[in-house]
């Protein structure tokens, strides 16, 4: 890899498969990290996710053609500028995703990638690391999660054909669990394990991390965080080919920067580069369409931070703190990255933020009211006199706040000040209420359109309500995702998150009838009816295709009912070295219609049949009953593989008896 300093793939909803919930946020959280920490533009370091934006108007949707297409790109010597450095630079590739192990090979499955046809549509792993091979005084380091726990069950690990890849060619590989395990994602980090253990890695050890550094903290953190989120024991599985690699530094370098500017300046983790403006970073300010219709997520952890600052570094786990002796006159701060944030997250805040400027903004006019009422006042040389009405209806805040706006100029413009009289007119509706918020005792300062106080609680209640749902999701489990569902219906219209909860309930729903969909493809119809009965019938496209598909299974479960019947009925009529029984048990198979549930396993077993009659047939030719042989042999079916062989028998016994 030589244009981009690192390759970070991540990979959420996939097209054919389960989804992932943190493999989009697992590339996006790495490839924000080593954008903010680099000197570098945000062009030097690649993501491919399911909502990344264009590039260069190239697509970035991480699907077959288009990851080959980045990759093919990178074939090409490294821009060094002319510059030097002392150590090796240093190349990552990161994916998030699936990977798959069929016929003793290892494949990554782009988001196209089909469990159907492994070979056509996954990325062969050798091919990966051979485009990916280190050129000159480059090394790579491959970062993998791909040992899923749903994963794809082909009956292989997936990794061991990877590890010895990694090996024999001589590639620093560091995959999220060993062989026998499984990697596992954790809502409350909003990332994968391992992805969440190598970002605290990455924030502790900032430039100074190296090979022996990072295979130390992985080993100790990602066990812990297992534990902490009560999954499974999750071990890395770390090749480094050479000794000599294990104390190098190992962040990856942009081509635009020696390695001696890179490692002599203190990393700041929120920074504006010569790639952020007006509080952007690079992938706020590209497309927000990444080729494939789907909207780019916004990214809020661009923050300036001044020139001067005392340096230190925060330990993910604030036990101990590490101090720098020395800092340079340029020192930055070295702010830990906050975990990523979601769409949704960004909008909530947003949204907030408005409230509050808007309440803060009428507080401050009704403030300045107040006193320009009481600065009239005193300049009429008496003290108003402030009398509740009896009789009449008080007026409400908001048209207290309206009167004071709209009339008061008008009372000082006409009303004369009033004389002193042993029995002082009351004042008019309009003076009352001009005059009644002028009081020092109880001022009244009433915000107009501030949220109510409910407001917070339900935004509160409602995060709430979908963080359960979510985490009650995992994948092939489609009764959870319809328990989740009824967790967000929760929400109601009109309230906090409701069009996410609803967007979440969509998606959610079309998992199902995918999961439905692929038990039906596998003949179990009874479990694929059972999930589908579960889309519920807020999104009427989904249910209306989830109804109509159990018509279809429901026959196609009654039509395999049948023919399973016919199969044992063919299997009872076999007699040991028999022929004309089997023949009788193969025309009995030959009933069930092409197309229908049972029609693969009745052909396999007339071809395993056939040549058990063939079979019979060279028992009795080889007992020099040649005659029988041939009869024997005529009692295979043409169509079958052993029926040419059958013939060929039956002229060459036949001649053998002239």
């Amino acid at each position: 890899m030589a244009n981009y300093a690192c390759v970070a793939i991540g990979i959420n909803r996939y097209q054919f498969l389960p989804p992932l919930n943190y493999g989009q946020a697992d590339a996006q959280a790495l490839w924000q990290f080593l954008v903010q920490q680099g000197n570098g533009s945000s062009q030097d370091y690649l993501v491919l996710t399911d909502h990344s934006p264009l590039i260069d108007r190239q697509s970035t949707y991480p699907n077959q053609d288009n990851i080959w297409r980045w990759l093919d790109a990178t074939r090409q010597p490294s821009p060094t500028n002319g510059k030097t450095s002392a150590s090796k630079s240093w190349r990552w590739f990161f994916f998030s995703g699936y990977g798959v192990c069929w016929q003793q090979a290892d494949y990554l499955m782009p988001i196209d990638g089909n469990p159907q046809d492994i070979p056509r549509t996954g990325i062969p792993m050798r091919s990966l690391l051979s485009s990916l091979q280190p050129q000159g005084d480059e090394n790579l380091l491959v970062l993998l999660d791909i040992n899923r726990s749903p994963g794809l069950q082909s009956g292989e690990s997936v990794g061991a054909e990877t590890v010895e890849l990694a090996r024999q060619m001589g590639i620093t590989l560091i995959m999220s669990s060993q062989l026998g395990q499984f990697s596992h994602e954790a809502t409350a980090l909003r990332n994968g394990l391992f992805s969440a253990a190598l970002l605290e890695a990455l924030r502790y050890y900032q430039t100074e991390l190296t090979l022996a550094n990072l295979e130390q903290y992985l080993g100790d953190r990602l066990p812990e965080l297992s534990q902490h989120h009560w999954r499974p024991i999750q071990t890395p599985l770390i090749i480094i080919p050479s000794e000599a690699t294990r104390q190098q530094l190992i962040l990856p370098i942009s081509g635009s920067t020696s390695v001696e500017e890179k490692t002599a300046t203190p990393i700041a983790s929120t920074l504006t580069s010569g790639d952020q403006t007006n509080g952007k970073s690079a992938y706020q300010d590209a497309s927000t369409d990444n080729g494939n219709g789907a909207t780019a997520p916004v990214s809020k952890y661009a923050v300036a931070i001044p020139d001067k600052q005392p340096t230190h570094s925060l330990t993910p786990r604030d036990v101990d703190e590490k101090s720098n002796s020395a800092t340079s006159n340029s020192a930055t701060a070295l702010v830990k990255i906050p975990d990523f944030v979601s769409d949704n997250d960004s909008q909530e805040d947003q949204t907030w933020k408005q409230w509050l400027l808007r309440g803060s903004g009428l507080i401050l006019v009704l403030v300045l009211m107040l006193l320009t009422l009481k600065t009239l006042n005193r300049q009429t040389g008496t003290s108003p006199q402030i009398i509740q009405p009896v009789t009449e209806t008080q007026p409400t805040a908001d048209e207290e706040t309206e009167g004071s706006v709209t009339q008061s100029p008008v009372a000082d413009q006409t009303s004369p000040a009033p004389k002193a009289t042993g029995s002082p007119l009351p004042p008019s509706p309009v003076e009352n209420q001009r005059i009644a918020p002028a009081s020092e005792d109880k001022p009244q300062e009433q915000p107009l359109d501030s949220p109510s106080p409910s407001d917070p609680e339900s935004m509160e209640a409602n995060q709430r309500i979908l963080a359960q749902a979510k985490g009650r999701i995992q994948p092939n489990q489609a009764s959870l995702f319809s328990q989740a569902i009824a967790q967000a219906q929760k929400i109601q219209p009109g309230e906090p998150l409701y069009q996410e909860a609803q967007q979440d309930i969509q998606r959610w729903s079309q998992v199902i009838l995918d999961l439905a969909e692929g038990r039906a493809k596998q003949g179990n119809f009874a479990s694929a009816i059972a999930a589908a009965k579960l889309v519920p019938s807020t999104n009427p496209s989904i249910y209306n295709r989830a109804q109509s598909a159990i018509k279809t299974w429901q026959t196609q479960a009654k039509q395999q009912q049948q023919n399973q019947a016919i199969i044992q009925a063919a299997k009872q009529q076999l007699r040991r070295n028999q022929a004309s029984s089997y023949n009788r048990a193969i025309n009995t198979l030959s009933k069930i219609p092409p197309g229908q549930p049972g029609y693969d396993q009745a052909q396999q077993l007339i071809d395993q049949w056939s040549r058990q009659i063939y079979l019979i047939a060279n028992s009795r030719a080889w007992r020099g009953q040649l005659s029988l042989a041939r009869q024997t042999a005529a009692l295979v079916p043409p169509g079958t593989p052993s029926y040419p062989a059958a013939q060929q028998a039956i002229a060459r016994w036949q001649k053998d008896q002239q």
